[in-house]
C-alpha cells in the first residue's frame, strides 16, 4: 500500500490521530513494489489463482463474551498490502489489522500475516507488534474464505490454551460491526 493510499484509507477511519500515525508508520514500513501488492487479482500464483481481496472488515468476539451481543464486539479491519506465492502454492499476504474495542473506542493496530491456500480457501492469520499492551497475540485465526472471497470466517486458537473466539470479515472497508445476522 502506498503512503498516499494509506492516507486515504486512514481518512475513512475517523479522528483517531495517534492510532492513525501508527497505521501510517506500519503501512510505510511494509510498502512493497507495485508488482507484489495484494489485490486479489490472481497474479501471485499465476493466471486464475484466487488470492484474497486487499481490504476486509467486520468483527471479532471472544466466545466467553458472545452472550453480551454487539457490546462485546471488537470492530476490525484487515488491510493487506503485499503477497507472495510460497513454494507449496500457498500465498503469504502481509498487512495491518485495526481493532476498535471497549466503551471508549480504543484503537489498536497490529501487523498481520495471512497464509492462504487458494485450492482449499483455508487461511491462517497471525498478528504481532500491537500498539496496545492489552492485545492478545498468543495464537492464530484458522478459517476459510467463502466462495468468491466475499467473506472470511475464522476461529481464534490460543497457543497457550487460552480463550477461543470467532472472526467474521466481509470484503471491503465498511462492513457493519454487528452480529445481528449471526446471533
Amino acid at each position: 500500500m502506498s503512503l498516499k493510499a494509506a492516507t486515504i484509507e486512514l481518512g475513512r477511519w475517523g479522528g483517531h490521530a495517534a492510532a492513525g500515525l501508527a497505521f501510517l508508520a506500519l503501512a510505510a514500513c511494509q510498502a512493497e513494489p507495485a508488482s507484489s501488492q495484494a489485490g486479489g487479482t490472481g497474479t501471485a500464483g499465476g493466471p486464475g489463482v484466487m488470492t484474497l481481496a486487499p481490504v476486509y472488515s467486520g468483527y471479532f468476539v471472544w466466545d466467553s463474551e458472545r452472550e453480551h451481543g454487539d457490546a462485546a464486539l471488537q470492530c476490525m479491519q484487515l488491510v493487506l498490502n503485499s503477497e507472495e506465492t510460497l513454494a507449496d502454492g500457498r500465498v503469504r499476504l502481509t498487512g495491518v489489522t485495526r481493532y476498535i474495542t471497549g466503551p471508549n473506542d480504543e484503537v489498536t493496530f497490529a501487523e498481520a500475516e495471512v497464509i492462504f491456500d487458494p485450492d482449499t480457501r483455508a487461511f491462517e492469520m497471525r498478528e504481532r507488534n500491537p500498539t496496545s499492551d492489552n492485545f492478545v497475540s498468543d495464537g492464530r485465526f484458522l478459517g476459510k474464505a467463502k466462495p468468491g472471497r466475499l467473506l472470511l470466517e475464522g476461529l481464534w486458537q490460543s497457543d497457550g490454551g487460552g480463550e477461543s473466539g470467532r472472526l467474521t470479515l466481509r470484503i471491503g472497508a465498511d462492513a457493519p460491526c454487528t452480529m445481528a445476522r449471526d446471533a
